[in-house]
């Protein structure tokens, strides 16, 4: 048996409990977001240090405020973590989750995840270290002491299977493995009044089928040929308020896996499957609550958890200085580019939240220029200095996917900008070129396209095959709704032009390669307008020594920001400041 040690070290003057709890909180986000970056990269690439760290990151939310809720989630994201690398890296961390479980039983033997902690011991017991004699003990205890608990009929049923493949190895050495099924690893979703994504990590491709029923309103999901990590079985995910109510999973039928979404005022919904690593995404819309305003309330708004918040300042009058006049109603939107009125322009629509996307993060380096100079590096400084000046500026707030170099799988950076109800999602990224002389800037909607060039990038991009690439072609057809895109390509278009107009004042050999279409994965099943842009080619050693100055990178952000307040200002949705022309103003350091 190997034993688990959980120190808690308390310093000379200790916090209070109200403290402790507050960071240990903290620590149990920042392990969460650990590992959702972890389990994004696929498992080839995976390496036991970071599972460690991820580990270790779990551990100290219990060595910090071991009497909160909090602690005992900690450490059951502890156990699932030790199961998973025990499946890569060796039986020692089966036997380490099962210790794991075990802790948890023993501090919080009245907890809620004490049913779930002893049925998954026997689960490991049994699938994934095939010790059937422990595994039938392990069920036989669960009964004993939990009848009539939820996962009491599952412990009966793997009872029954123990006993079959018991005879069956005895009568023909039958192993009393379950070959040839995907595991289920995890489900996680992002849930808002009138959007969720569900995503659900396998192991493998799987083939599924899906359908909704009434009575409750549901949506569910049959996954062939699958088996349920052992945290899973049975599990139910109560939601508190949102979309969506309730996720229930279960093996319904042998090698068959049913995910039920339990939903509310749900309108249509979209499934699709991603490669490496594989997951079942599914997008739900519905529409919003009517709820009553109280007069003089202040209207609620959700936030990320680091927003830039603009301090707006009343300007300054001489005392010579003329009575202000009196605001003058607001013009009519202007029509698009093509001459449209989209409903956007018709119902006067205004922006109020944009979420800024910097690519790559963490592992993920994206383009690496001649110098060493890392994309993730470049495109996470720009976005900063673009959200502060749109913070500033426009007076929007600031939604950022990612604050630091950690990586966000594709899937969760448009899930959050829908969370958010955003009114525009904008994802920064610098180009590549087998051509070391290749210069320019290109902005991308999302839609498919047979340019060539266009899908290698959106392949690299995508980080799968060309082959894989082609087969989004469905998926974009589906999504890409009109109203959309005709915004898209208006925000992408002011982009374009904008970063083209001010980068060639310092270097006419910057070219302005337009505005294109390709099936970006982090593009699908955006609610709003969506853009990707490529502000340079890093892999141009002229424009990767630019880049590499704060000035450069100062006046691709200011670029950006007059392109954001020049579509904003044809939809006249806000009061906006232009920014100085480059070379006025004092970027940061």
């Amino acid at each position: 048996m190997i034993l688990l040690a959980l120190p808690c070290a308390l310093a000379a003057t200790e916090p209070s409990r109200t403290e402790r709890a507050r960071v240990g909180q903290q620590q149990f986000q920042r392990a969460e977001k650990l590992r959702t970056a972890l389990e994004g990269k696929p498992r080839s690439s995976r390496a036991e240090k970071e599972y460690l760290g991820v580990v270790r990151t779990y551990r100290r939310v219990y060595d910090i405020a071991p009497f909160t809720p909090t602690a005992a989630s900690a450490l059951r994201a502890m156990a699932e973590v030790y199961q998973e690398m025990g499946r890569q890296f060796g039986t020692k961390y089966f036997e380490q989750a099962i210790a794991t479980y075990r802790f948890l039983l023993e501090e919080y033997p009245h907890g809620s995840h004490r049913f779930d902690a002893l049925f998954t011991i026997g689960q490991i017991q049994r699938a994934d270290m095939n010790d059937l004699k422990a595994a039938r003990e392990t069920f036989t205890q669960y009964l004993k002491l939990y009848p009539k608990s939820r996962q009491a009929t599952q412990a009966r049923q793997a009872l029954e299977e123990i006993r079959q493949q018991e005879e069956q190895a005895k009568t023909a050495g039958a192993s009393a493995a379950s070959p040839g099924t995907v595991q289920v690893n995890n489900i996680r979703y992002w849930n808002a009044a009138d959007y969720t994504r569900v995503v659900i990590d396998l192991e493998a491709e799987v083939k599924f089928q899906g359908d909704r029923l009434s009575d409750p309103d549901r949506i569910f999901f049959d996954l062939f040929d699958t088996r349920l990590n052992s945290p899973l079985v049975g599990k139910t995910f109560e939601i508190q308020e949102g979309l969506l109510k309730r996720i229930r999973v279960a093996e319904n039928r042998g090698g068959v896996t049913r995910v039920v979404l339990e939903v509310s005022r749900a309108q249509d919904y979209t499934p699709f499957l991603l490669p490496n690593p594989y997951r079942l995404v599914v997008d739900i819309r519905g529409t919003k609550p009517e709820t009553a305003k109280k007069p003089g309330a202040p209207a609620k708004t959700e936030t990320a958890a680091k927003t830039e918040t603009p301090q707006k300042t009343p300007s300054k009058q001489t005392a010579t200085s003329t009575p202000p006049l009196l605001p003058q109603p607001p013009g009519a939107p202007q029509p698009t580019s093509r001459g449209q009125q989209t409903l956007t322009r018709v119902f006067g629509l205004k922006v109020n939240r944009i979420v800024l996307d910097p690519g790559h993060g963490g592992h993920d380096t994206g383009t690496i220029g001649p110098g060493g100079f890392m994309e993730k590096d470049l495109v996470l400084d720009v976005a900063r200095r673009l959200g502060q000046l749109v913070s500033e500026k426009l007076g929007a707030e600031v939604v950022y996917t990612r604050e630091d170099d950690t990586f966000v799988p594709l899937e969760v950076r448009t899930g959050l900008a829908n969370e958010k109800q955003a009114d525009l999602f904008i994802s920064l990224h610098a180009n590549s070129s087998r051509d070391p002389k290749a210069r320019g800037v290109e902005s991308f909607v999302l839609n498919f396209t047979t340019d060539e060039e266009a899908l290698e990038l959106a392949a690299r991009e995508n980080a799968v095959s060309q082959k894989s690439v082609h087969e989004l072609q469905d998926l974009v057809r589906k999504i890409s709704h009109n109203e959309k895109l005709e915004e898209s390509r208006e925000l992408a278009r002011e982009l374009q032009k904008a970063l083209h107009k001010e980068l060639r004042r310092a270097s006419r050999a910057v070219q302005n390669r337009g505005v294109k279409q390709a099936p970006f994965v982090v593009l699908i099943g955006a609610s709003m307008p969506s853009v990707l842009t490529e502000i340079a080619f890093l892999s141009n050693p002229r424009d990767e020594d630019l880049l590499k100055t704060s000035r450069w990178r100062q006046r691709v952000a200011e670029a950006l920001l007059n392109g954001i307040t020049e579509y904003l200002e044809n939809l006249n949705s806000t009061e906006v400041a232009r920014v100085p022309a480059p070379g006025t103003a004092s970027p940061p350091d």
